[in-house]
């Protein structure tokens, strides 16, 4: 009789311990002096399954520097079976004794749980542009929760501080759940609109969902051959590495070898080469041709059959340098100053504003493009690689929910002059009218580099907008089928060392639903292009279907599977692997339906 009564006094307590857990978070408040202050805030059932976390502004402490949010429900110890999941698409399990993680890039405004409370994914509604997402190890014991830096924001709290967590279940507690509930939140609320709809009656995003992304660089100062100190302080020659003539030559060479379906983008063509004085773009150099011969590659690519774009930058611009750019338009930092952005060898860059941007100069560039005869996806660089910069012109001030109002119209003008619209990553700010991303990630290497307590990347965007918006997984997987090896002008070498080897990357590009790209080969061996092209055109009807799951099927083997029911199975093993009856060979797939 004594055993039942503990065992149900037990189970009462277990009860309870469950309903704290998911009904309350430990709000930890930061403030001047370095005074914490820890408040248990209750959460409300907002929907089946579904619990808010609410901080209205007028709850903010006008000296709080940091909140952090501490929901009881995502927190395990050392040794627990599952994992968490990051607003930057990593995966790490429980492992640990101590160390921490901080999300850099906040692509997605969620992050997630499955732990010995169960299993949930958190979707940040208010606040989300001023937090970064926080894993902490200490002692065993782990926590994942957003910190919310209020001395960071610039302006005052704009709106309440907002966060929906969702109690997943069944077939839904696991990442690729965690994706799902998402990505129907965006399309429920109308953030987004599947692939397959908007491709209907524009022929520029069908184009480029059925192609390979092509970008050749005309040229560039490189920096590289001047140290440092001389950055800015002289002028560099224009180094040349294709001209227009030679651009030719490349997709003309494309097409005989049967890449039929190619969007060329031109790369580097404008006024001083790549990351020339934006903004800035003409007169094209004539050590490329002029824009007489860049017109004549465009006429070319299109009788081809290709479509044909530009890189331009809406971000890095060059006060004092740049002709087109006054004071007066200018992004301003607090103390009113022309805000910096970093240094290039030409000379200190600027933060753009987009309001300003928007109102004065890209309508005329708009126009001067679709007078050159322009019909591909506009690509755009930085824009979805990093969160809004605030500004504080008086004249046009904007925190950073409306400057990514700003930027969205700007984005929203490109997609509607010329069908689609593509930027540098797939930050989400821009979902609404991003259609290509050129690489999810900066570096697949960023697990390795940045924490201890993180096992793997997985493909959580993708996961949420792969039939949505076109990606290219990593930065690494760029050119996946050319062996690079060290590369004199990229920055970030390690991120081609973290799959080892060109088979690695063109299966990273397959298992992650991507989009062939290529961009810093030099285009005198096409054949590795056009063998990865061969296996694109097998997949690309995939890019319409949504990811619906993921997960590692076997140490190393992987398994992706679309709302079509289409399943790819993709073996990193040196050795074959036999999958529901089906031999896999080694550094290879197959398609299941």
């Amino acid at each position: 009789m004594l055993r039942r009564i503990i065992c149900y006094a037990l189970a009462a307590w277990l009860s309870c311990a469950w309903l704290l857990a998911i009904d309350s978070a430990d709000v930890k408040i930061l403030r001047k002096g370095g005074k914490y202050e820890t408040r248990l805030k209750k959460l409300e059932k907002v929907g089946e399954g579904v619990w808010r976390l609410k901080i209205p502004t007028c709850e903010i402490p006008r000296d709080a520097l940091k909140i952090d949010v501490v929901s009881s429900w995502a927190t395990a110890s050392k040794g627990d079976a599952g994992y968490f999941v990051t607003s930057d698409g990593h995966l790490g399990t429980f492992r640990e004794d101590n160390g921490k993680y901080c999300s850099r890039k906040n692509m997605l405004k969620l992050y997630g749980m499955k732990g010995p409370k169960g299993c949930f994914v958190a979707i940040m509604k208010g606040l989300a542009f001023e937090q970064n997402l926080h894993v902490e190890a200490k002692d065993g014991k782990y926590a994942i929760f957003p910190r919310y830096n209020i001395d960071k924001i610039e302006f005052d709290p704009y709106e309440d501080i907002v966060i929906d967590f969702y109690e997943l279940k069944g077939d839904d507690a696991n990442y690729s759940g965690m994706a799902r509930t998402y990505r129907k939140y965006q399309l429920g609320r109308g953030e987004v609109v599947p692939l397959k709809e908007r491709a209907k009656n524009n022929p520029t995003l069908d184009f480029a969902a059925k192609s390979i992304y092509v970008r050749i660089k005309a040229g560039r100062c490189d920096r590289r051959a001047y140290p440092r100190e001389l950055w800015g302080k002289r002028e560099f020659p224009l180094v040349v590495d294709n001209t227009f003539d030679g651009i030719i030559d490349i997709m003309k060479r494309m097409k005989s070898m049967g890449i039929d379906w190619a969007e060329v983008c031109l790369v580097g063509w404008h006024k001083g080469g790549h990351d020339g004085p934006f903004p800035d773009l003409f007169p094209v150099p004539e050590e490329f041709g002029g824009e007489k011969k860049m017109l004549e590659a465009i006429r070319e690519g299109k009788s081809l059959g290709y479509r044909m774009t530009v890189h331009v930058n809406h971000t890095s611009f060059y006060y004092g340098k740049a002709k087109r750019l006054p004071l007066e338009d200018v992004c301003k930092g607090p103390d009113g100053k022309a805000r910096k952005y970093t240094f290039w060898p030409g000379g200190q860059a600027y933060f753009s504003c987009y309001q300003t941007l928007c109102n004065r100069l890209l309508d005329a560039d708009l126009s001067k493009f679709k007078s050159m005869g322009l019909n591909g996806t506009f690509h755009v660089d930085v824009t979805s690689a990093r969160e809004p910069t605030p500004c504080h012109d008086p004249m046009h001030p904007n925190n950073r929910k409306q400057m990514a109002d700003w930027q969205n119209r700007v984005n929203k003008k490109c997609r509607d002059a010329f069908g689609a619209y593509s930027s540098e990553c797939a930050f989400d700010h821009v979902a609404k009218t991003l259609d290509y991303g050129l690489y999810v990630s900066w570096q697949g290497s960023e697990s390795l580099k940045f924490g201890k307590l993180i096992d793997r990347p997985i493909p959580l965007t993708e996961l949420v907008y792969h039939g949505i918006i076109l990606t290219n997984p990593f930065y690494g997987t760029i050119d996946a089928p050319y062996e690079r090896g060290e590369d004199k002008f990229s920055d970030v070498k390690e991120s081609y060392a973290y799959l080892g080897s060109a088979a690695n990357r063109m299966l990273k590009v397959i298992e992650f639903g991507g989009r062939p790209s290529f961009y810093y080969i030099d285009y005198k061996d096409l054949s590795p292009m056009k063998g990865f092209y061969d296996e694109y055109q097998k997949l690309k009807h995939l890019q319409f279907e949504f990811m619906d799951s993921h997960e590692e099927v076997a140490k190393g083997v992987f398994s992706t599977t679309y709302s079509d029911g289409t399943c790819i199975v993709c073996n990193y093993r040196d050795e074959a692997f036999d999958f529901k009856g089906k031999s896999i060979k080694p550094k290879s797939y197959i398609v299941l339906y």
